[in-house]
């Protein structure tokens, strides 16, 4: 799959790009059933009640069909098109969500750069909890002006805070990079996201810094839990970018999820 400059400009300039009915009916479907079942093995006797988000991986042999849009050229050609460079795909998850998501970005760096692909299993609108993004909020100086504190910093509703909602039907993706400021409100419980998530090959020692503290939080999830971020299932791929991720997560001492002390 090949971008167009425009879907380029779009991208650099907004932080964000819509791509309309990537996925057909048919692997929604699939993709629907895959989620759920994806849950229910790694949720087990913890079912999700509607109280508070439930979070799982799609990597396992529960959702086969999900862990391989990793390998997808609909996804990894376009993450590293949108980054310019090799990429590392560190994960595919599935959200059950409860209520409001406030306004944040999804890194805590901007010396490295991801982007995140967005699918929703069912129909959203801006008052059902589609996700809602800054435009140019992924850049400085626009990226450190904005306050968490809506209300305090603003006199608005967070809801109220100028920004472009990404309403979709299922087969529709939105990516973003991971430095854009992106929220939901008015989602009714039960509401379902699915993601994957690709960070830029590290070439500079911040970037490789970013990269290293950012992967070490995301397995502390999986140490919590006892279990690995990346099962037997993720690392069987055959593809040969799959186990070049592989390696590079394990030359960076990032591949396995420590015990916990």
């Amino acid at each position: 799959m090949r971008l167009t400059p425009q879907q380029h400009a779009h991208f650099d300039t907004f932080g964000f790009l819509v791509l309309r009915q990537l996925l057909s009916a048919t692997e929604m479907e699939r993709y629907s059933r895959e989620f759920d079942a994806g849950h229910r093995a790694w949720l087990g006797d913890q079912p999700y009640d509607g109280k508070s988000r439930h979070y799982t991986t799609l990597m396992e042999e529960h959702s086969p069909f999900i862990a391989g849009l990793a390998d997808d050229p609909r996804f990894a050609d376009v993450a590293e098109q949108l980054l310019g460079k090799d990429v590392v795909c560190i994960a595919i998850d599935g959200n059950y969500m409860v209520g409001d998501t406030g306004w944040h970005p999804d890194t805590a760096s901007l010396d490295y750069a991801a982007v995140k692909f967005c699918i929703y299993p069912d129909p959203l609108t801006a008052a059902t909890g589609a996700l809602r993004v800054i435009p140019g909020s992924h850049r400085e100086p626009l990226h450190s002006a904005i306050q968490r504190d809506i209300e305090q910093a603003y006199g608005i509703a967070p809801a109220a805070m100028p920004a472009t909602a990404f309403e979709s039907v299922p087969g529709d993706v939105l990516v973003f990079n991971v430095g854009t400021w992106h929220a939901a409100f008015g989602g009714a419980p039960g509401r379902r996201q699915g993601v994957l998530v690709y960070y830029e090959d590290p070439d500079t020692p911040a970037a490789t810094a970013a990269f290293v503290d950012q992967m070490r939080g995301n397995h502390g999830l999986f140490t919590g839990k006892g279990r690995q971020m990346y099962g037997q299932h993720w690392r069987s791929s055959k593809d040969k970018r799959h186990q070049r991720w592989l390696a590079r997560l394990a030359e960076l001492d990032v591949l396995e999820t420590p015990a916990a002390d």
